[in-house]
């Protein structure tokens, strides 16, 4: 038997890219960095931010290529799915989906008056893997209140 090094577990950040306009596309990207940022200082493990490996502008892997790899990524790698619903995503629900069948707990940060207007899918919110829902008004608010939640979470 071959010997692996262990790898610890780490984030995995998941929300739109393909689905934006160019300007919003950096700047979800930028949010997308201090989620993992945050994450990094809380815990000191590097967060999966998956547009340093998929940016629909930078690599041109194939549907099946970017399927593998995340689907490997959330299902082997993930202890915690964060998910940024900046805006509506074909891919956020099916990673939060297979965070669940494979019991890795799932944290949503959305902005409060898309869930005061009821734009968040129900159904995505009925998943049993979400363990909290996060509201803010700005990313700031949005980047501390995840920071706080954290702290409380045991990465060892």
């Amino acid at each position: 038997m071959a010997n692996y090094k262990k790898v610890k577990k780490t984030a995995y950040i998941c929300g739109p890219i393909r689905e934006l306009d160019t300007l919003t596309r950096k700047q979800v990207m930028r949010f997308y960095q201090r989620i993992a940022d945050v994450f990094k200082e809380v815990t000191g493990l590097d967060a999966f931010v998956p547009h340093k490996r998929f940016d629909p502008e930078n690599y041109v892997d194939t549907p099946k290529e970017i399927d593998r790899v995340e689907r490997y990524q959330v299902c082997n790698r993930t202890s915690l799915l964060i998910v940024a619903a900046v805006a509506p995503s074909w891919g956020g629900g099916i990673e939060v989906e297979m965070a669940n069948q494979n019991n890795v707990p799932v944290v949503i940060l959305c902005e409060r008056e898309k869930l005061k207007n009821r734009k968040l899918s129900r159904l995505l919110m009925g998943n049993h893997a979400i363990e909290k829902i996060i509201e803010y008004d700005t990313e700031d608010e949005a980047v501390h209140k995840l920071k706080e939640w954290l702290g409380f979470l045991d990465f060892t």
